[in-house]
């Protein structure tokens, strides 16, 4: 199945699973909500380039202690017939408030990169967070876990042990219709610290469709020789909010 082939289904997929939503940082009503965001790059002439990019955000609100949540995101180029980038993430987190500011948190993540120096890997935590900041503007939220990675190198190599990490989402709503946010996340081991940094801004364009804009920046202290440390994206793209 080509990208052009994914692409099309995916955004049928997210038409199907929308419903009208307005931007906005009111508190999510009860049940499920998120949600799905693609773009698609393509550039033909002296190079034939194809990128695609997904990002999907669940979460399940119970009216009651606990709060479920999850992403799945990938990106995938190809230039001319040959695949170049190919990267899969996944998180799912279960939230139980003690109040209204304070929770507990169990999470499991998992990351996959065919083409970097850390291939594989998986970091079940948990911890505690808190809602430092919440106003009609604005939503700051930390959080501090401890956890276990397992790894597989590029190299062929394995790397495991304990992982102390620390969080931050930030939500600025600027007006009606247009959102900053801001996400950070270092996890600590003796054999690597990772290092995520997400920076983005959504516009509401009509109804449940916003456009969406973010800028990634992924760094692992400890990979093979002959890879990077760091990885920079940057994704354009539309977003439904149901």
């Amino acid at each position: 199945m080509n990208l052009r082939t994914k692409f099309v289904g995916a955004v049928a997929l997210a038409m199907v699973m929308a419903s009208p939503a307005a931007l906005g940082a009111e508190e999510p009503a009860v049940g499920l909500n998120g949600t799905v965001n693609f773009g698609l790059a393509e550039a033909r002439g002296n190079t034939d380039t194809l990128s695609f990019a997904g990002d999907t955000v669940l979460q399940y609100v119970t009216g009651g202690p606990w709060v479920h949540d999850g992403r799945f995101l990938f990106v995938t180029r190809q230039e001319g017939n040959e695949t170049t980038e190919e990267r899969y993430e996944a998180r799912g987190t279960s939230n139980y408030y003690w109040t209204e500011d304070d929770y507990f948190y169990g999470r499991l993540d998992w990351r996959k990169d065919n083409f970097g120096g850390v291939r594989e890997e998986w970091v079940p935590s948990v911890g505690y967070g808190r809602v430092i900041l919440r106003n009609e503007r604005h939503d700051l939220r930390g959080e501090v876990g401890a956890g276990y990675r397992f790894a597989d190198l590029s190299d062929g190599t394995s790397e495991e042990g304990g992982v102390i990490s620390g969080g931050m989402r930030y939500r600025w709503q600027i007006s009606e219709t247009a959102e900053f946010f801001q996400n950070a996340l270092v996890q600590w081991s003796d054999d690597n610290t990772y290092v995520e940094s997400e920076t983005g801004l959504r516009t509401l364009i009509v109804g449940n469709l916003n456009a969406r804009i973010s800028y990634i920046v992924r760094h692992n202290t400890d990979v093979p020789d002959g890879r990077r440390n760091s990885d920079f994206f940057t994704n354009i793209g539309l977003e439904y909010q149901f």
